[in-house]
């Protein structure tokens, strides 16, 4: 899922932090040249730097994912130049360290680079990647849907409108929506719940529309159409989960180990341990939040059709107070699906309840 390298593998390591405009490069090689320098953000201006300058080198390029996404990596890569994307989340920072520039960002990607402790994320390539850009968008029209209701919420409450609303209806339905839209109120209120209202069927719309998008793409990808039947065959993994999941992963047999998944969405535990004293706290709550969320919806479904997982529900359950043991056993439940979902995406299968 992440390229592998040695250090001792390459002469030049190249740090670079990207923006709108410039490249912010640190050029460091096994010994002791480190150099610093800038550039117009071209991707071809970096790759004939590169070229003319190193051309009897073996070379590696790292930078930060961010906003400029892929453009650069995908540039080098097809010329061959070995190239990784990094988060920023994994580059160790100083909390004494109170200055923070692009020179010194390149210069921190180009020393551990070197060290060999640059951790790449994958990058998605192909129909996988148009995957992605579909699920982002389906994700910020949910998060559109969210924040309207959010805000109708609280203004009905600020205003005490809430009290003429004989039926709350958490669903939000059409027969109460259309209640909202004859609450007694004044003109200047009115207005604000009217557009509010608007905010929040735009954002229905569109995410239905982004839906119906989603499963006519797929239907004109067979590869992906079959991932996504063997993750459905899954105890809770319906349509939304099972394609977020592959949007976020990639192609799958780029996967090297069960652990993978579990990393990626953050359900791994944390650990801070010295000498003998062994010390786990809960999960690092790194990586995708959305697909992590979902992935714990899913196992509470989960537990009430698949025996194994049930019965792995409640004994880790038992194990600790009642006050919290729930949680802590559904997230259990949840690293466990991530490790259901590696094997059936491998060995390209349905799930088989046993």
């Amino acid at each position: 899922m992440t390229p592998n390298y040695s250090p001792r593998d390459f002469d030049i390591f190249i740090g670079i932090d990207t923006d709108k405009n410039h490249y912010s490069l640190t050029v460091k090689d096994q010994h002791i040249l480190s150099m610093a320098k800038s550039m117009t953000s071209n991707p071809e201006n970096m790759y004939n730097y590169i070229h003319n300058r190193f051309a009897d080198k073996r070379v590696i390029c790292a930078y930060e994912a961010g906003p400029t996404g892929f453009d650069l990596y995908d540039y080098l890569t097809e010329r061959k130049l070995l190239c990784l994307v990094t988060s920023a989340l994994s580059i160790p920072r100083a909390k004494s360290q109170k200055v923070k520039n692009n020179r010194i960002d390149s210069a921190m990607i180009a020393h551990y680079l070197r060290s060999g402790e640059i951790k790449a994320v994958h990058v998605p390539q192909g129909p996988y990647r148009e995957l992605r850009h579909l699920i982002r968008l389906r994700e910020q029209y949910v998060a559109d849907r969210k924040r309207a209701k959010q805000r109708i919420k609280s203004l009905l409450l600020y205003t005490a409108l809430h009290r003429q609303i004989k039926e709350p209806n958490q669903n939000w339905s059409n027969h109460y929506i259309q209640e909202l839209k004859k609450l007694d109120c004044s003109p200047a209120v009115r207005q604000r719940l009217d557009m509010l209202l608007l905010d929040l069927s735009y954002a229905r719309r569109q995410t239905a529309q982004i839906l119906k998008n989603l499963r006519i793409f797929i239907k004109e990808q067979p590869e992906i159409q079959h991932y996504l039947t063997c993750l459905e065959s899954i105890p809770g993994i319906g349509f939304i989960t099972a394609v977020t999941v592959l949007g976020n992963i990639g192609d799958p047999k780029d996967l090297t180990n069960v652990r993978q998944i579990a990393g990626f969405v953050g359900l791994v535990p944390t650990e801070h341990s010295t000498g003998d004293t062994i010390s786990r706290g809960g999960v690092s709550h790194l990586g995708n939040q959305v697909l992590r969320a979902l992935l714990v919806e899913a196992s509470w479904t989960a537990i009430k059709v698949d025996q194994q997982l049930q019965q792995f529900y409640h004994r880790i359950r038992a194990r600790h107070h009642d006050r919290f043991g729930s949680q802590k056993a559904i997230v259990a439940v949840a690293r466990k699906l991530t490790q259901i979902i590696y094997c059936v995406l491998k060995e390209q299968r349905v799930y088989i309840n046993r």
